[in-house]
């Protein structure tokens, strides 16, 4: 999760005001990676399943 930590709080400074950011993740991070989005800031945070029903993308928008 180093590298999504480290992105995210980067983010904010490339984001346009109410940018999206998107994250492919593996099955078993939506939880983690919806956590550190929603600690930082972000809204709208969604985490979207793949046609095998297994979390593969979470989604953010900055606020900000």
């Amino acid at each position: 999760l180093y590298f999504y930590r480290e992105i995210v709080d980067k983010s904010y400074k490339y984001l346009n005001e109410k940018g999206f950011i998107f994250f492919e993740i593996g099955y078993d991070q939506g939880e983690d990676v919806k956590n550190i989005l929603e600690s930082k800031g972000f809204c709208d945070v969604k985490v979207i399943k793949d046609l095998a029903g297994l979390d593969r993308v979470v989604t953010g928008r900055k606020i900000w």
